[in-house]
């Protein structure tokens, strides 16, 4: 498991303060946040790039926190890639590899299987530098992969990949990592990688933590205005008309709204904010909301964005 303990770290004007989280064996979490926010000093933070000023990181129990990078047992996937010009696409994949295995037929072996699942295999013997972006990027996917990392560190791995290929590429890593065990650290800007890849979700904004946890957790329940806003929830403004132990009665529009799961105490008179994700919205036959409500869905299953206009109007 992957466990970060008050991180503190300083670069010019920006801190990173009390960076605290953890991630099971076999578990993919997601870093999201807007530039600036902090993901990619964490990022190098844990991958050993640099060294804070306070706070632990363990890694199966280890303190890794000193440990120069080579000794981490963690792969980057970085957003440049970082692959050997002077050497082919299988000899790129197989470099670390042939480190830990020295049969050279199972090296072989692996290479081929990261290959075909990626697509690449046709590449094998090609040159670095006549590759596209995203071939590039497919093949520094399998370098990272190949020597099947306790840590594998993504930073935005699907950037340079067109709709298909992303949708492919999710799948395969989300299957892969799972298969072999491999805890997975993804930083992304895209809320859709967090909802179709992330056990958990860890939402920074101005080097801080601002909502961790399971995927349902943050999605369905944030907590933080800011995660309000950059998790793409809609919200309904009303006052808390009943209660009851397991739910409240919202009155919104002049209409009540059952509602479950409040996230703070509140009282009968109360005005609040109803939060509800896009995917729960479903149309009805008759309207009894004198509301229009108009917001953009995000397809979670083709990966684009849909444009849906819904009027509701009495």
């Amino acid at each position: 498991m992957l466990k970060v303990e008050n991180l503190y770290y300083r670069i010019g004007n920006f801190t990173l303060k009390n960076i605290s989280f953890s991630l099971e064996r076999g578990e993919y979490g997601v870093i999201l946040g807007p530039s600036g926010s902090g993901k990619t000093t964490l990022f190098e933070l844990i991958a050993g790039f640099r060294t804070p000023l306070r706070g632990k990181i363990y890694l199966e129990g280890k303190d890794i926190t000193d440990l120069p990078p080579e000794e981490r047992d963690i792969s980057v996937l970085y957003q440049d890639y970082l692959l050997f010009p002077h050497l082919n696409v299988f000899e790129n994949i197989a470099f670390g590899l042939r480190k830990r295995l020295k049969d050279p037929k199972e090296v072989e072996k692996r290479v081929l299987f990261l290959a075909e699942e990626l697509g690449i295999r046709h590449l094998l013997g090609r040159d670095i530098k006549s590759l596209s972006g995203g071939e590039r990027q497919r093949v520094a996917l399998a370098r990272a992969l190949a020597v099947k990392p306790k840590l594998l560190l993504l930073d935005e791995p699907f950037s340079a990949l067109d709709p298909q290929n992303r949708e492919r590429l999710r799948r395969f890593i989300k299957d892969i990592t799972t298969r072999w065990g491999i805890t997975t650290l993804h930083i992304s800007h895209d809320v859709a990688d967090a909802e179709n890849l992330a056990d958990k979700v860890i939402l920074i904004k101005d080097g801080e933590i601002r909502e961790w946890g399971s995927f349902e957790r943050v999605f369905f329940t944030p907590k933080d205005p800011f995660a309000v806003e950059f998790l793409e929830v809609n919200f309904l403004d009303g006052v808390v008309v009943d209660l009851s132990p397991n739910f409240a009665v919202v009155e919104v529009c002049g209409n009540p709204l059952k509602v479950s799961n409040a996230v703070s105490p509140i009282s009968k008179g109360d005005r609040v904010r109803v939060y509800f994700r896009p995917e729960v919205v479903r149309l009805g036959g008759e309207n009894n909301l004198p509301c229009s409500v108009r917001e953009f869905f995000r397809d979670r299953f083709f990966f684009t964005l849909l444009y849906i206009l819904i009027l509701l109007l009495i």
